[in-house]
């Protein structure tokens, strides 16, 4: 492991920031195809942008700053219109225009000089004095609507409705058969000079909740996801609120993205994060962002009701012989020391304009650590309630993506130092993987092959293990295929295997999505799960599992 940061760490300092770079913002890349065209003109970029082309990528770049709270003030302005644009290193020859050599001017002969026309003198006409009377000041009504108009121009908004049609054709017994949601995002976002701020809500209607029978699953909700304000300095940006970030960068999962925890109301097999109230400093480097965040507290996570296919305790526990009791979730976090003990996070993130292209980040925390597991207790009612338990680490990751050729290698890697716990064993969590792109396959579409391999180690005996901590990827190996028209809709088909090689599992799985008219998305996925005949996991628990999804976007 510190092998790996030592490598990583001399790896960005030999690809540094030079005085031949500058800040760029760049608002799209992909991937280079051989005997084929990009309509730069027809997108209609703004004049600062530069279509630039690497060995197999392409990227469109705007702007070539020296300083970098010039670059920020450029991609704020991008954001409005482009979605998540960053900020990167970019060799100022590729902004260079080729100047032009300008003729010489032939000399002006001198004009003569004209007499002046005298002119007669006339008699001015001096205007009376009229004393002024003192009025209080009032403001047109069309200033303040200007005024107005300004505030209304400077936020950006969007969202979605979307429709999730699901059947299962191997569920539980005592579970749904079907299921149908109705869900709805939506953001707005306000930007003023070097402040913004912004809002996210989502509301999730089910069908059985709606109809109110014994069948009822408790995923109704209006959740307030994202809350919060920043502000930018020359070098430095301040942020107050709640809010989601991603850290990662592998397909199937990223083991890494710890900072917020998972909805467990929502579909497993695509991730839905809670927000989180936390408070951030970042300072921005030559090439990179050091960033320093403490999150306030943690909080309790609702279940949904045991008829969701997706509810994975028993409805009743073996106590004793013939002694059968009612088990109940109780959505309460045990926790040793308070919830409103703060975790700090540091991390540093870096990226190179280089011919193979390294994006790098290590974060530190220390606080509640993201693995969970449960206790059962027996309670005076005659029921079993199973609570969820948090702990404080010492935690050391990273994640990284490099570039060479047609292939993209990533990585992400984990060390848990446990400090307040002595059921859970220190432990070491290990991701790598593969994307290789064989571009135009078939006319403009492109095929990535993908492998990951995932690897869970416990480093102290005698302690729960990864069945007792319902951990999948313990030692598992994903094989599988991207297919990417290139049709202009954003068509694309993944799926693949996922294979235990421990426990005898397998899970399969195939998605496409596709955009319509450029406001409707369609996704469809089918997914079969093959659990464990003779181990506890997560999934034997579950049993064997088969389904197909419909979700239907409309997007504003």
């Amino acid at each position: 492991m510190k092998f790996l940061f030592i490598l990583l760490l001399s790896i960005s300092i030999s690809c540094a920031k030079s005085n031949d770079t500058c800040y760029s913002v760049q608002l799209t890349s992909f991937k280079f195809k051989k005997n084929s065209t990009y309509d730069f003109a027809a997108h209609n970029y703004p004049k600062s942008c530069r279509l630039i082309s690497f060995s197999n990528i392409n990227s469109i770049r705007c702007g070539c700053y020296e300083k970098y709270n010039k670059a920020r003030k450029a991609l704020k302005k991008l954001a409005k219109k482009y979605p998540k644009p960053i900020i990167v290193n970019t060799y100022k020859y590729r902004f260079q225009k080729k100047v032009k050599k300008v003729k010489k001017v032939k000399k002006v002969k001198k004009v003569k000089k004209v007499k002046k026309v005298s002119k007669k003198p006339q008699k001015k006409n001096i205007p009376k004095v009229i004393p002024v009377l003192h009025e209080p000041l009032h403001v047109s009504k069309e200033v303040t609507q200007k005024e107005t108009a300004s505030f209304f121009d400077d936020i950006s908004y969007q969202g979605n409705i979307n429709l999730t049609l699901q059947s299962y054709m191997k569920a539980p017994a005592g579970k749904e058969k079907q299921n149908a949601l109705i869900s709805a995002n939506f953001e707005a976002k306000y930007i003023k000079e070097n402040f913004t701020g912004f809002a996210k809500a989502r509301v999730q209607q089910d069908y059985y909740d709606l109809l109110n029978t014994e069948k009822h699953t408790n995923r109704s909700f209006i959740r307030l996801d994202e809350l919060y304000g920043s502000y930018d300095f020359e070098n430095d940006s301040v942020l107050i609120g709640k809010n989601i970030l991603f850290w990662g960068a592998l397909e199937v999962r990223n083991l890494v993205n710890v900072f917020n925890p998972d909805e467990l109301r929502s579909d497993p097999f695509y991730t839905d994060k809670l927000g989180v109230i936390n408070a951030a400093y970042t300072h921005y480097t030559e090439s990179g962002e050091f960033a320093a965040i403490i999150k306030l507290y943690e909080q309790n996570r609702k279940m949904p009701a045991y008829p969701y296919v997706y509810y994975y305790f028993p409805a009743t526990l073996k106590v004793a012989p013939n002694v059968t009791l009612p088990l109940v979730y109780k959505e309460e976090l045990k926790t040793k020391a308070s919830r409103y003990r703060p975790s700090i996070y540091l991390k540093y993130s870096d990226t190179t304009d280089t011919e193979y292209a390294l994006d790098y980040a290590f974060i530190f925390e220390n606080g509640y650590d993201s693995q969970r597991y449960y206790i059962q207790t027996l309670q005076p009612d005659n029921t079993v309630t199973t609570e969820e338990n948090a702990y404080l680490v010492n935690k050391f990751m990273t994640y990284d993506t490099l570039v060479i050729g047609a292939t993209l290698y990533k990585l992400e890697a984990t060390f848990a130092d446990i400090l307040d716990d002595t059921l859970v064993s220190d432990y070491i969590h290990l991701g790598i993987g593969a994307e290789h792109t064989i571009s135009q396959v078939y006319k403009e579409a492109d095929l990535g092959l993908l492998v990951e391999y995932y690897r869970y180690i416990t480093l102290q005996s005698g302690k729960k293990d990864d069945l007792a901590l319902f951990e999948l990827f313990q030692n598992d190996l994903f094989l599988g295929l991207r297919y990417s028209l290139n049709q202009g809709n954003d068509a694309s088909i993944v799926g693949g295997g996922i294979f235990d090689l421990d426990y005898n599992e397998q899970v399969y799985y195939m998605e496409y999505q596709t955009r319509v008219m450029d406001t409707f998305k369609l996704n469809f996925d089918y997914r079969y799960i093959s659990p464990s005949k003779n181990y506890n996991t997560a999934f034997k628990l579950m049993g064997a599992h088969e389904r197909i999804s419909l979700k239907l976007g409309y997007y504003f």
